[in-house]
């Protein structure tokens, strides 16, 4: 078990600059800094990193309901996320965010052989997981008012979500509160060891951390590892005609989509998925996947309005598994994928840990899992 935000007497307050102000960047930032190492963030964009992959993710923590595609390792480090978003959120005091509301896969009776094939692919991978049948006296209970057309069905009772947008404005409040330097709006131009350079002037640190996600691409050419963007696409409506209150998952035979309550009749509706690095609007053509799929679980979604579009670029490596790399002295970690939300804590923490004990501090009942961190060490 991984022992998380250590609090030692003897530190020495070393300076650690980290590029990429995403969920991951953020963690990171607020484990060291409760190690009481001296943090300074970066970040190109605004504040509130909204052009990042966190500020556009649904935030699903689903480490059973990615496992279908999901590597090993993934799966893993979402496990053991589960775990330490808790504590987390509770230094932040933002344990509210984490909502615990389950997942639901729900399928037509044509697509029941995919449904199947999904929790036969967990039981031949040795996944152990907790799914409720859901029948017409639990679904009430277990999803909320909908059309029954997607008959047959499971619940994941574990499975949680977290709002990444609000994690971020609990993180900007902990930064200012504790003097952590936060620099938004500040690109930067090079990364070496020891050494940041932005148009301000160059900084130096005692370790260099890049978290920039696909603004990286570029450092993991000479890698064992292509890094590339996946498109992804999702839209946030309000839906004051349906009442769902867990996530939804629905199995279909061309366009499976999962569908998100954030609160007061808001709903995020996603995700297309393409091998492209293009960043422009949303397509009609994924819109209409999204919406007719959504529509046909739940009318109510024919009088949505339509209130945000979202696209990004996903970071993933060949292997799709996340990943740290050293490189001229600073250490990347990256292809976070789709499942950044669910798996950033572990990757946080695990890295934390093996830089804090690295410099040689004395540290009570640190386990450090060799295994794990053999599989994310790319070279």
């Amino acid at each position: 078990m991984y022992k998380s935000l250590l609090f030692l007497n003897e530190v020495n307050h070393l300076r650690v600059g980290i590029i990429g102000a995403g969920v991951l960047g953020r963690l990171i930032a607020i484990d060291l800094f409760k190690r009481n190492y001296k943090v300074t963030l970066y970040d190109k964009g605004d504040i509130f990193s909204s052009k990042s992959c966190s500020a556009t993710a649904a935030g699903m923590l689903a480490p059973w309901s990615e496992a279908y595609e999901s590597t090993q390792i993934a799966f893993e480090l979402g496990i053991i996320s589960l775990k330490l978003w808790p504590e987390i959120l509770e230094s932040l005091n933002a344990v509210s965010l984490l909502e615990r509301q389950g997942t639901a896969h729900l399928a037509l009776l044509r697509d029941k052989q995919q449904l199947e094939n999904y929790f036969n692919r967990l039981n031949r991978r040795g996944i152990a997981f907790e799914a409720i049948e859901i029948n017409k006296n639990n679904r009430k209970e277990f999803i909320g008012d909908y059309s029954h057309v997607y008959s047959i069905g499971y619940y994941f009772p574990n499975e949680a979500t977290l709002n990444p947008r609000e994690f971020i404005l609990k993180c900007n409040g902990f930064f200012k509160k504790n003097n952590i330097i936060f620099k938004y709006n500040s690109e930067v131009i090079a990364c070496e060891k020891n050494k940041i350079s932005t148009e301000q002037g160059e900084f130096n640190y005692d370790l260099v951390i890049n978290t920039m996600g696909i603004g990286a691409k570029k450092n993991f050419e000479a890698s064992t590892e292509t890094l590339r963007g996946v498109r992804g696409s999702l839209v946030l409506v309000n839906a004051p005609l349906v009442n769902v209150h867990s996530v939804i998952r629905l199995i279909h035979s061309r366009f499976p989509i999962y569908i998100v309550p954030r609160g007061n009749h808001n709903y995020i509706i996603g995700a297309t998925s393409h091998e492209t690095e293009c960043l422009k609007p949303i397509t009609v053509e994924s819109l209409l996947e999204l919406l007719s799929v959504a529509s046909h679980f739940d009318k109510g979604f024919l009088e949505a309005n339509l209130l945000e579009q979202r696209v990004n670029l996903r970071p993933t490596f060949t292997s799709n598994s996340p990943h740290f790399y050293t490189k001229d002295g600073v250490y990347f970690i990256n292809g976070l994928s789709r499942n950044g939300i669910t798996i950033s804590p572990a990757l946080a923490n695990i890295f934390c840990n093996y830089v804090h004990k690295k410099r040689d501090l004395f540290l009570d009942n640190l386990e450090i899992e060799s295994d794990i961190m053999e599989k994310l060490w790319l070279k």
